[in-house]
């Protein structure tokens, strides 16, 4: 390991050869538009030292694992939860895990979760923002979330989309779709009460929280309407009765409460960010895996290039906040970050 190397990377995905080859079986070569990388895990340290990064916490992407069967769901989240086992036990300090759930299969999620995070030691979970349509306020899942704040959970959120469905314009959906994605699951998890019922889970959202750091005041105004009665008993688990004023508080102080990382949000995205929640809730995240090593260096140097950060703030991104997060990913006091990607 380089020894400049001192950045916590939240956002890194896998892309397990067995995971390509399970769907490969179904047609499937890709994701959305862009096909599966030739990856492996020693072409991923070997990208963690050039991007000065110490330990990357690791995560399956979309496609995910669900395609309508739940045994073959089961089957792939134990197939990738082991594999980043093996890559923690192969790398020891290289790499952190979030497990992969088979949502919409509750009851096989639960196993899953309790597997993962006893006995393979997973640092937390990642949810996909949506599954044949359901997002994470889906009232099925409530078991499930029951359980995450029952163990103080850690939970990333990343955006999906299904590479079966036929779409006309395949090249906007991760430029355009998935950021909305993202936005949506958030907007179902306050409205549903999710995010209020269960404050012991602690959620990363992926790509800087997606429309989240521009919008947040519009959604959160929303907790205090009127509501048709079609609409459903919306935002009935805030801490008081929804009105204009409480609901406007209560729900910006839950989203002001999420952490949003850095994984290609852009100049404009980065100062929204900045004036949303500040360097405190920022965790370092490139996409990497997926991206290409360029991304990944454009990544890195507009969040070293923007004006709002000075060297401690770039520590809390780089570094400090993950640790909060995850304490076992020590050590605790990391050097200054440098100006380098």
């Amino acid at each position: 390991m380089n020894r400049k190397n001192h950045r916590i990377d939240l956002h890194y995905h896998i892309i397990p050869e067995p995971y390509v080859e399970a769907l490969a079986e179904l047609g499937i070569t890709g994701s959305t538009y862009v096909p599966f990388p030739d990856w492996t895990p020693q072409k991923a340290l070997k990208h963690l030292d050039r991007t000065g990064v110490r330990t990357a916490v690791t995560s399956l992407s979309s496609p995910g694992v669900w395609f309508g069967d739940a045994a073959f769901a089961r089957r792939l989240s134990r197939l990738c939860n082991e594999f980043q086992a093996r890559m923690m036990a192969d790398s020891p300090g290289r790499f952190g895990s979030l497990a992969f759930l088979p949502l919409p299969d509750v009851e096989g999620a639960l196993a899953e979760m309790e597997y993962a995070l006893d006995e393979l030691k997973h640092d937390g979970v990642v949810l996909l923002s949506d599954t044949e349509g359901r997002y994470l306020g889906d009232p099925e899942y409530e078991e499930l979330f029951a359980e995450l704040h029952r163990r103080s959970a850690i939970v990333f959120i990343h955006p999906h989309d299904d590479p079966t469905q036929d779409r006309r314009y395949d090249l906007f959906s991760p430029l355009l779709e998935w950021p909305i994605h993202t936005t949506r699951a958030v907007i179902d998890l306050l409205y549903s009460g999710r995010l209020a019922r269960y404050p012991n889970i602690r959620y990363i959202l992926a790509h800087g929280g997606g429309t989240i750091p521009y919008l947040g005041h519009r959604i959160a105004a929303g907790l205090g309407r009127e509501r048709p009665r079609h609409s459903g008993d919306l935002g009935c688990d805030l801490v008081s009765p929804p009105s204009p004023q409480n609901g406007l508080k209560q729900g910006l102080g839950i989203l002001k409460n999420l952490y949003y990382d850095t994984a290609a949000p852009g100049v404009a995205h980065l100062t929204a960010l900045e004036e949303f929640v500040g360097a405190d809730r920022l965790v370092f995240g490139t996409d990497g895996g997926w991206t290409p090593p360029v991304q990944t260096s454009q990544t890195i140097n507009a969040l070293l290039t923007h004006d709002g950060f000075g060297p401690s703030q770039l520590r809390q991104i780089e570094v400090e906040n993950v640790l909060d997060l995850f304490p076992s990913l020590g050590p605790a006091k990391p050097p200054l970050a440098t100006q380098e990607a």
